[in-house]
């Protein structure tokens, strides 16, 4: 196995590890590349850079390969994952801090049975939860100390009356961690 192909192979193992690839789609980045991979010369097995240059041409070699066992839809879909991968290897696989810093949106995916089963829990969990219906969140982890982290959930499009909320519970906590220093010193 080439470098660049088992640096892919193994950032998609660290990303499924470190839960910023839920398993679904570790294994759908895996087929890609194993799809792919038979079509890459040498130099674009070692080079991220060639592989980028001459993948309109490598897809093109791989449609006409397999058209008549995939369809079109399914092939591009295939190019559309690898493409991802390569675009997420080349912000967060080259730097392990950036792996650890990266907060991948939450995505989620129900059918209506379980909306309504979801909701009736959360309702009968906490009554003063509103429903935000079907909007997309932010997941941000924010490491505070070894082996604590806080994990914040936001919608995508949250708006300054929202931050404003999220300030004064921030200025809430202040002012009870300044009380408990206090009482530590005491």
């Amino acid at each position: 196995m080439s470098n660049l192909i088992k640096g892919l192979m193994d950032f998609i193992d660290a990303a499924q590890r470190s839960r910023k690839y839920p398993s679904n789609t570790a294994s759908a980045r895996r087929s890609a590349v194993r799809l792919f991979e038979p079509e890459l010369n040498e130099q674009e097995k070692e080079s991220l850079d060639t592989l980028k240059g001459n993948l309109d041409q490598i897809y093109q070699n791989l449609f006409n390969k397999n058209k008549s066992n995939m369809s079109a839809e399914s092939l591009q879909t295939y190019k559309n994952r690898f493409l991802g991968l390569i675009k997420d290897y080349e912000k967060y696989g080259l730097d392990p801090t950036k792996m650890a810093n990266w907060n991948r949106p939450l995505r989620k995916v129900l059918g209506s049975k379980h909306k309504e089963v979801s909701s009736k829990l959360s309702d009968s969990l906490n009554p003063n939860v509103e429903r935000a219906g079907d909007f997309e969140m932010s997941r941000f982890e924010l490491p505070l100390r070894s082996g604590v982290k806080a994990i914040i959930l936001v919608p995508s499009d949250i708006t300054k009356e929202e931050v404003g909320k999220i300030r004064k519970y921030i200025d809430f906590l202040e002012s009870i961690s300044a009380v408990r220093e206090k009482r530590v010193d005491e």
